[in-house]
């Protein structure tokens, strides 16, 4: 896979796309065009493009086609995830090799709209989101996924790491914040005081006589889902802000159980609240600048819109026959109603910004990989506008209305639609201080490679300071800048930033120390062939999913290097069954210093490189065993097992109890004389027999990547 990884990746084109712009001298938009069986034609030129702004012609200045490599979907399945059936364990999901940012051929970011699904939509959206992860994306793609009830702020979670983002999933939850509840359409529970035509007192106001009045919260329940609607659509801006600057075909799949345009009451029906159109219509415009295509994917399945079972329409005796039989008439409208409407509210986002909506069906996954599979080759075509296109100084902008025509017959244009009259403002960055620059190295998706670095993570307990990370550095020192001192040795210093991130993107560790190293001449030439190990320990507050970002900056030249880790800390506070990291090593290696904040010369299990043939010791820790454990090593390369031992059987000493909750255990194993070069992953499994259950096993995997040549 890595290998077929390096050849998609090689074919991509290495000049940047056109930014996306709206100014006083030229408007460019993006538009995909398409010929009757849905493939890209990509020889047009300007002449073949007819472009109207408000109904009228624009002379077309530029149609530059922009080539995305996007394969078939796969339609094999993904290697089980890590969690062994059996003590041998299943194939681990390996961590994706970097990508640098040239190479990025898609940024997609996936709004899961949890301010407006049920409890009832989340199984399925969580099922077709895996599905996406493991058979819609693409090598080059950059992906993130964002609640829009969780916090935006923080680590900029775009990775290229399919286990960031199943971590993600696993983590949604219903929101009680939600304007929707248990079930996509709100029961119909009180049908009593749901009558029609009520009558209203002196005023307009209405009459408690009638039974309506007391307990009616229909207009509170309506700005409650309209502020919620906005907050749905303000986090969806903040989204496109994020992804403006990011490479590649930029979109974003929005799923949600939808909003509306327009509001339904009994008597008519109303425009929805302004604050909700502005919103809508700050996201659409902000796009169209952004060069962000949206897809909208409805949550809720095939819905007839109809009343349901679930629906209490017993009517008692407030009402006679006649009024009930029209009562269910009209909520059963109402609802259909609301269906069509909030899929409108969709429909009409996606079409505004060059996207589609995918609506009434179950699977949820082929809906997200059919939308992945629109982000492809595009043309960027740019206009001069006239000159009252723009608003003048303290004067309203209006919305201008975009059409695009191609003029060779059998071709369709799917383009975006509108865009406000005010020229987008200069975004020329503000300077950087040294510390801002490290945190932006550590936090971007992309790795800096000015100083080459790897980062080994290796989670772990330890009852007195509590879940830890220990991270082992690996820094190339041809990369640092060394001075002369005056007693003739050399001396280099950097800055090194640790960062945990959990999985909603908000930091929750951060680690900034520094080193300098002084060394004769000969330890100087030792270095450059070997490099330096840089040791510290991150304290962790809590169990869970983690992105670890690591950034080093050389104080002398000002140049960066970066690495990033994924890691999952199981609970072993509160008792669970748990390996710690691997320690791995050959015979030959320094052992790395246990303390934090250490430097020495490059112990090779900061590396991790091996020759075919080389003799492995590895080494971890056992927590909350309570009984024997068996063991057993594997070695994968991609989803094929090369190697495996049967399992050992070991016994916890005596030592090992609820005060002392860990034991070490450790081995050997050989590679191959013949092992061909790449990337491979040593996995242990283990299990125990659970004591609260009887008959039950508790099972445990860690895994340590490493690389033949």
């Amino acid at each position: 896979m890595v290998a077929l990884a390096s050849v998609l990746l090689a074919q991509a084109p290495q000049a940047p796309a056109p930014r996306f712009r709206v100014a006083v001298d030229a408007v460019r938009i993006d538009a995909v065009v398409t010929d009757k069986d849905g493939r890209t034609v990509p020889d047009l030129t300007a002449a073949d493009f007819e472009v109207l702004q408000d109904g009228k012609p624009q002379p077309v200045t530029l149609a530059q086609f922009v080539p995305v490599w996007v394969a078939p979907a796969s339609t094999t399945s993904p290697a089980p995830p890590v969690g062994a059936r059996n003590v041998v364990g299943t194939a681990p999901l390996p961590a994706e090799a970097p990508v640098a940012r040239e190479n990025i051929q898609r940024t997609i970011a996936i709004v899961v709209d949890d301010l407006g699904l049920s409890v009832e939509s989340l199984y399925g959206i969580k099922r077709g989101l895996n599905d996406f992860i493991d058979h819609g994306l693409q090598p080059g793609d950059l992906v993130a996924l964002v609640r829009t009830g969780g916090s935006l702020d923080g680590l900029q979670p775009f990775t290229t790491d399919r286990r960031v983002l199943h971590a993600a999933v696993d983590n949604l939850t219903w929101n009680a914040f939600s304007r929707s509840g248990v079930e996509a359409f709100a029961a119909v529970n009180n049908f009593g005081n749901l009558q029609p035509d009520i009558p209203t007192g002196p005023g307009g106001e209405s009459s408690t006589e009638s039974g309506q009045g007391v307990g009616d919260f229909t207009s509170l329940d309506a700005a409650r889902n309209n502020g919620r609607s906005s907050g749905t659509l303000g986090a969806l801006n903040l989204v496109i802000g994020g992804a403006g600057n990011l490479p590649g075909r930029k979109a974003i799949l929005f799923v949600s159980e939808g909003f509306q345009l327009l509001e339904r009451g009994s008597r008519e029906t109303t425009s929805q609240p302004g604050r909700v159109r502005a919103a809508l219509d700050r996201a659409i415009d902000r796009a169209t600048r952004a060069g962000v295509v949206i897809y909208s994917i409805d949550a809720r399945g095939l819905q007839t819109g109809g009343l349901v079972a679930a629906d209490d329409l017993n009517c008692g005796t407030n009402c006679p026959n006649d009024q009930f039989e029209q009562m269910v008439r009209d909520r059963a409208s109402e609802r259909n109603g609301m269906r069509r409407d909030t899929q409108e509210g969709m429909k009409y986002l996606a079409d505004e910004t060059g996207g589609f909506a995918v609506l009434n069906t179950n699977d949820i996954g082929k809906g997200l990989i059919r939308a992945a599979a629109d982000v492809r080759d595009y043309y960027v075509i740019a206009y001069t506008p006239e000159a009252d296109t723009f608003a003048g100084k303290g004067k309203t902008p209006e919305f201008h209305k975009i059409s695009v025509r191609v003029k060779r017959p059998g071709l369709r244009v799917r383009t975006r639609k509108e865009f406000l009259g005010v020229s987008d403002v200069d975004e020329s960055p503000a300077p950087e201080t040294p510390a801002q620059q490290l945190v932006n190295a550590a936090i971007s998706p992309f790795t800096a490679t000015d100083i080459a670095m790897r980062a080994t993570t290796l989670p772990g307990y330890d009852q007195a300071k509590g879940l830890f990370v220990r991270a082992l550095l690996h820094v190339d020192t041809s990369s640092l800048t060394f001075t002369k001192d005056a007693d003739g040795k050399s001396t280099a210093s950097a800055d090194v930033l640790g960062m945990a991130f959990d999985r909603d993107g908000t930091e929750i560790a951060h680690l900034s120390t520094g080193f300098e190293v002084s060394m004769t001449a000969q330890a100087v030439q030792d270095s450059l062939h070997d490099g330096l190990a840089y040791t510290l320990r991150i304290p962790i507050p809590r169990a869970g999913p983690y992105q670890i970002r690591f950034a080093v900056r050389d104080r002398a030249s000002g140049r960066f290097g970066s690495a990033g880790e994924f890691l999952d800390l199981p609970d072993v506070p509160h008792g669970a069954f748990a390996l710690s990291g691997i320690v791995l090593r050959s015979d030959g290696d320094l052992v790395a210093p246990a303390d934090a904040d250490r430097m020495v010369i490059s112990p090779s299990q900061a590396i991790r490189v091996y020759k075919p043939g080389t003799q492995l010791r590895y080494a971890c820790d056992i927590y909350n065993a309570g009984g024997p454990v068996q063991l057993a090593l594997s070695v994968w390369r991609g989803t094929q097992r090369v190697m495996a031992s049967p399992p050992d059987t070991l016994t916890p000493p005596a030592a090992a109890s609820a005060r002392a909750p860990a034991f070490a255990a450790g081995g050997a194993f050989k590679l191959g004389p013949a092992l061909p070069p790449g990337r491979y992953v040593v996995q242990l499994a283990a299990q125990t027999a659970d004591p609260a259950k009887k008959g039950a096993v508790r099972r445990a995997t860690q895994q340590m990547d490493f690389e033949v040549k």
